[in-house]
C-alpha cells in the first residue's frame, strides 16, 4: 500500500520501480535505450549491467525486461520471485496508466498464450468459459471489450456484431474458431492459427482435405550437418552471408573461463578452432573445471559434468556452443533437448523401441533422428513389423496406414521430446501424443520442450544419498505453483502413486545415467501458474516442504503470494474442462435452453467482472486476495476432510443414470472418492466392475480380464445411500440362472480364470480383424491386448509376417484354457459380411496358407465369447463361410 501512495503523490505509475534490460536480437540497443528512457521518464529508475554484460546483483531489480527467457540471470531472477516481463508491459501500463499484471507479459515459453489477448463473439457460454480460463491458465488476458488491445477474436462464423465492429474498426486481430484453442491447449504447444482463420478457415473446407507438406522453418530443430569447412567447423552453422566467426565481433563470454572437456572426442584442429572463437567472444579457456564458469562436454557422466552440475555452473553440449556462436546470444543449455550432454550409450527405458518417422521433413527430420539416437533407441528409416513406434506429423501417409495394420504405435514427436526429456518412455494413453490437429504440420513445433530439471534432479537425489536436495523456500515455491485445482491437488500424491508416476518412483526406477545437478531446487518460472498459497502447508506440519517462516522479504512474498490466488479460479475451471470428452470446444457441456438463459447470465456476470478485474488490476491492488471476497461473503471455510487411500478403482458401465451430465459426474467423483473408490474409464486398472447387468459392451468385456470384482449398481447405490462400501459380496453379478441361459457361464468362474490367465489368455496370439467390422476394429483391438494378444488391421497386404504359435517356455496356468494344441496353427480373421470385407478374405487364406497355417474367418462373437468366458473355445457356429 505504502507503494501504491507513492505512486499516487508522485503521478508517475512506475514509481519504486527498479529495472535491467537484457539485449537480444529483437530488443537492440536503440529499443533499450528507448524503455530505459520511457521508465525513467515516468519514475522508474534504471540499473545497469555489470562490464560482462550481466545483471548486478539480483536482489537490486524489482523488474527485468526482456523478450526472451534465453539468458544467464533469468533462473536467479524466478527463484527470487522477480518478474521478468516484455516491453509491451510497458506499453499496456501505460494505456491503462497503472501497473498491468506481470504475469500476462512473461517471455517464459510453458506459457504459450502470453501474447494473446482474447475476446469472445459468439460461441456457447460453456466454451466460452472453458476456452478463456485455458488462456488464462497458460498466461493470456481475457478482454471483455473489444479494443485494440485484443489480438485474437473467437467465433464460430463472422456474421456476428463484434466482428463486424473489429472489421469497422479495422483492428489488427485475427478472427479464429474456438477449434484452435482446443488444438493448442491439447498439444501443450502454440501452433499457426492461419487454418483456423476467417474468412475461409481451412479445417471446415472439403477442399483442404490433404496433409500440410510445409510449415514454418523452426530454428528449434536445427541440427549441423556433419561434413566440416575449411576452418573444421560443421557446414551449415554459419550462413555463407555471415562474415567468417572468426571475423566478427562476438560477446557472448564475456568475462567467463570455459572449459571444453576431453568427452567431446574432437581433433586438435577444431578444438583450437573454437578455443579461437571462445576468445574471440570474450572468454577464456581453461583445464581448471574449478575455475571454469561453463563447461562443454558430450555426456552426462565424467569428472567435469558431475563438478560442474553440483557447482551450479552452466553445462552444455558442443551442438549447444555451436548454436551460440551462430547466433552471437547466450542461450539455456536446457531449453533445447540437444543442447544439453546426453547419456552415455543412451538409456535403459528406450533400449527395446524401434522407432521410424513420418511426414517431418528438413530440420525437423534431421533433429528427430539424433534425438532418436541420443536415447538409445534405435532408428530405421524404413518400417517394417518389428517397429515399435512410427513418429509422425500427420496421419496421411502410406507408413501410417501400414503402421495401423501391422499394430505398431503412432505418435507425435511431442512423445520422444518428453521421454527424453523425463528420462522416462510416457505412456501411450495421453492423448497428448496422439493428436494430430487437422491442417497442422505439427514439423512446426519440433525442438520446443526442454530438458525437465527437476526430474534430473529428484533422481540424482535419491540414487545418491536418499535425501531430498531441495531447500525448503524452493519446495514452498513449487509447491504453491502447481497448475491443478484444489480438490485434484489433495489427492494427487495418493493417485501418482497408484498409478506408479511420482517424481520418487521415476527416480527409483533409474538407470546408470543419472544426472547429478547442483543441489539449488529447480523453481517453476516466476510467471508459472500457482493454485497453492502458503497456507496449505500447515497440513504438512514438520515436512520437508513445510514453509518457514521469513523475516527480510516477507511483503514481497506475500504480496506475490496474494498475486497468485486471483487465477485459482480460472485454473480450475479449466483444468475441469479440459478433461470433458472432446476437449474444450467439442465436449457435451451445453447450458439447457429452458434455464440457460438465467443460469447463463449469472455465471457470465460473475466470470465477466472477474476477468475484468483480473486485467485491470494494478500489481499493488491484486492484496485484495480470496480470503478477503470469502469474507465479504460472509461465509467461513469448513475444516476439509483428509483423503482416504485409494483402494479401489470402479469402471462404471451401462448405467448412464448416474452420470447424466458433468455436474452429477463430479458429483459422484467427489463422494467416491471420500470411500476410497476413484471411477475410471480405464478397463485396465479397473478393480471394481460395476454394470445393471452382464452385458457384451467394450468396456464390461475388456474388463473382465483383469480379474475385478462385477457388482451390481445396487453397489453404488448403497454407497450413495450410506457414504460407505458394502460388501462386494452381496451385491455380486452375474452368478444367475438368468446369466448362465444367456451366456452360458457364471461370473464367479470367470474371474477365476481370469486370475489365473493374468493378462495372458491371448499371448503370442496375433488376431487379424477389418476395419469395417460391427463395433469397430479399436473395439476388438482392445479387449485383444488386455488379454496380452496383438490385433492387426487386414487390409489384405501380402508383407506381413506370421508364425505358428508354440509352447512358451514360461506359460503358467493361462495355458489351460487356450484351446491346446488344435489352436497353434490357426489363424483367425475376425470380419463381417460388407462385400469390400468379403473381397479380403481370399487374400487372408493366401497369407495362411503361405505361412503354413490354417485360416478361419470368423464372427465377432468368437473373440467376445472368448474374452467373456476367459478361455478359447471353438464352435462351427462362429465361421464365416464362402458364400
Amino acid at each position: 500500500m505504502a507503494d501504491e501512495e507513492d505512486r499516487t503523490k508522485s503521478g508517475k505509475i512506475f514509481a519504486g520501480v527498479r529495472f535491467g534490460v537484457i539485449p537480444s536480437e529483437s530488443l537492440d540497443e536503440g529499443f533499450s535505450v528507448k524503455i530505459i528512457r520511457t521508465l525513467e521518464d515516468n519514475g522508474a529508475e534504471y540499473v545497469s549491467s555489470n562490464k560482462h554484460g550481466r545483471l548486478n546483483e539480483i536482489s537490486l531489480y524489482t523488474h527485468i525486461i526482456a523478450t526472451t527467457s534465453d539468458f544467464p540471470d533469468y533462473d536467479n531472477a524466478a527463484d527470487s520471485l522477480i518478474p521478468v516481463v516484455t516491453p509491451t508491459w510497458i506499453e499496456h501500463s501505460l494505456q491503462k496508466q497503472k501497473r498491468s499484471n506481470t504475469r500476462n507479459f512473461t517471455p517464459d515459453p510453458s506459457l504459450f498464450f502470453s501474447d494473446v489477448v482474447l475476446h469472445c463473439a459468439d460461441i456457447p457460454e460453456g466454451d466460452k468459459e472453458a476456452i478463456t480460463g485455458g488462456v488464462l491458465a497458460m498466461g493470456g488476458t481475457y478482454s471483455a471489450n473489444l479494443s485494440g488491445a485484443v489480438t485474437h477474436i473467437v467465433a464460430l462464423t463472422e456474421d456476428n456484431s463484434e466482428c463486424e465492429r473489429a472489421k469497422d474498426k479495422n483492428l489488427p486481430c485475427m478472427v479464429v474458431l474456438p477449434h484452435w484453442f482446443d488444438d493448442c491447449l491439447k498439444l501443450g504447444k502454440k501452433i499457426d492459427e492461419r487454418p483456423y482463420t476467417f474468412p475461409d478457415p481451412e479445417i471446415l473446407n472439403p477442399k483442404y482435405s490433404g496433409p500440410v507438406l510445409k510449415h514454418k522453418e523452426n530454428q528449434d530443430a536445427f541440427v549441423p550437418s556433419r561434413t566440416t569447412d575449411s576452418e573444421g567447423l560443421p557446414e551449415g552453422v554459419f550462413p555463407a552471408s555471415q562474415p567468417s566467426p572468426s571475423c566478427r565481433a562476438l560477446n557472448i563470454f564475456s568475462g567467463q573461463n570455459v572449459k571444453l572437456s576431453q568427452d567431446l572426442d574432437i581433433g586438435g584442429r577444431l578444438r583450437g578452432t573454437l578455443e579461437g572463437l571462445i576468445r574471440s567472444a570474450g572468454g577464456n579457456v581453461t583445464n581448471n573445471i574449478s575455475s571454469a564458469d561453463t563447461c562443454v562436454c558430450q555426456y552426462r557422466d565424467g569428472p567435469d559434468y558431475i563438478h560442474a552440475s553440483q557447482a551450479g555452473k552452466s553445462v552444455g553440449s558442443l551442438l549447444w556452443l555451436y548454436h551460440m556462436l551462430k547466433k552471437n546470444t547466450w542461450t539455456n543449455p536446457m531449453r533445447r533437448l540437444l543442447h544439453y550432454p546426453v547419456p552415455r550409450n543412451g538409456m535403459d527405458c528406450f533400449r527395446d523401441c524401434r522407432i521410424s518417422i513420418s511426414n517431418y521433413t528438413g530440420d525437423a527430420r534431421t533433429y528427430l533422428q539424433s534425438l532418436i539416437e541420443a536415447s538409445g533407441a534405435r532408428f530405421t528409416r524404413n518400417m517394417s513389423q518389428n517397429n515399435t513406434h512410427l513418429l509422425t506429423a500427420h496421419t496421411l501417409s502410406e507408413k501410417c496406414e501400414a503402421a495401423r495394420e501391422w499394430n505398431v504405435n503412432v505418435v507425435n514427436h511431442l512423445w520422444l521430446e518428453e521421454s527424453y526429456a523425463k528420462c522416462q518412455v510416457q505412456t501411450l494413453s495421453n492423448p497428448r501424443y496422439t493428436h494430430f490437429p487437422k491442417r497442422t504440420n505439427l514439423g512446426e513445433v519440433v525442438g520446443k520442450t526442454g530438458i525437465d530439471r527437476e526430474v534430473l534432479m529428484n533422481r540424482h537425489s535419491n540414487k545418491e544419498s536418499g535425501k531430498s536436495p531441495p531447500k525448503a523456500k524452493a519446495n514452498a515455491i513449487r509447491q504453491m505453483q502447481k497448475p491443478s485445482p484444489k480438490k485434484q491437488r489433495q489427492s494427487s500424491e495418493q493417485e501418482q502413486r497408484s498409478h506408479g508416476s511420482t517424481p520418487a518412483e521415476l527416480a527409483n526406477g533409474g538407470d546408470e545415467h543419472s544426472t547429478p545437478l547442483t543441489d539449488k531446487e529447480h523453481r517453476a518460472r516466476n510467471m508459472t501458474l500457482p493454485t497453492r498459497t502458503p497456507a496449505t502447508n500447515k497440513e504438512a506440519a514438520g515436512k520437508e516442504n513445510e514453509t518457514p517462516r521469513t523475516t527480510g522479504k516477507r511483503g514481497a512474498k506475500e504480496r506475490a503470494v496474494n498475486k497468485m490466488h486471483d487465477l485459482a479460479p480460472d485454473i480450475a475451471l479449466y483444468e475441469k474442462e479440459v478433461k470433458r470428452k472432446g476437449g474444450v470446444t467439442h465436449g457435451g457441456r451445453r447450458i439447457d435452453e429452458d434455464d440457460g438463459a438465467k443460469k447463463g447470465k449469472e455465471i457470465n456476470a460473475g466470470r465477466k467482472r472477474g476477468r475484468v478485474e483480473s486485467e485491470e488490476d494494478d500489481e499493488d491492488e491484486e492484496e485484495k486476495d480470496a480470503p478477503t471476497k470469502s469474507k465479504a461473503k460472509g461465509k467461513t471455510k469448513r475444516a476439509k476432510r483428509s483423503l482416504p487411500p485409494i483402494d479401489h478403482r470402479m469402471l462404471l458401465t451401462g448405467a448412464n443414470e448416474y452420470v447424466a451430465d458433468d455436474k452429477m459426474e463430479a458429483a459422484l467423483k467427489d463422494r467416491l472418492r471420500y470411500m476410497g473408490i476413484v471411477p475410471t474409464s480405464n478397463p485396465a486398472e479397473a478393480t471394481i466392475l460395476c454394470a445393471p447387468k452382464v452385458m457384451r459392451t467394450r468396456k464390461f468385456v475388456a474388463a473382465l480380464a483383469v480379474g475385478p470384482l462385477v457388482v451390481h449398481t445396487s453397489f453404488l447405490d448403497h454407497c450413495l445411500a450410506y457414504d460407505e462400501p458394502p460388501p462386494a459380496a452381496d451385491h455380486d453379478l452375474g452368478n444367475d440362472p438368468d446369466t448362465e441361459q444367456r451366456f452360458g457361464l457364471q461370473i464367479s468362474e470367470v474371474i477365476n480364470r481370469a486370475k489365473m490367465n493374468q493378462r495372458r489368455l491371448l499371448r503370442g496370439w496375433n488376431i487379424f480383424c477389418t476395419e469395417a467390422v460391427n463395433g469397430g476394429f479399436d473395439t476388438y483391438k482392445d479387449i485383444v491386448s488386455l488379454n496380452g494378444g496383438q490385433c492387426l488391421l487386414w487390409k489384405g497386404r501380402a508383407s506381413v509376417n506370421v508364425t505358428k504359435r508354440k509352447p512358451l517356455p514360461d506359460a503358467g496356468e493361462e495355458s489351460q484354457n487356450q484351446g491346446g494344441e488344435e489352436e497353434e496353427d490357426v489363424l483367425y480373421l475376425i470380419s463381417g459380411t460388407s462385400k469390400d470385407e468379403k473381397a479380403l478374405w481370399d487374400k487372408f487364406r493366401a497369407l495362411a496358407e503361405k505361412h503354413d497355417m490354417r485360416p478361419r474367418i470368423v464372427k465377432p462373437d468368437w473373440l467376445l465369447s472368448c474374452a467373456m468366458a476367459q478361455q478359447v473355445e471353438w464352435k462351427e457356429e462362429y465361421e464365416l463361410k464362402r458364400s
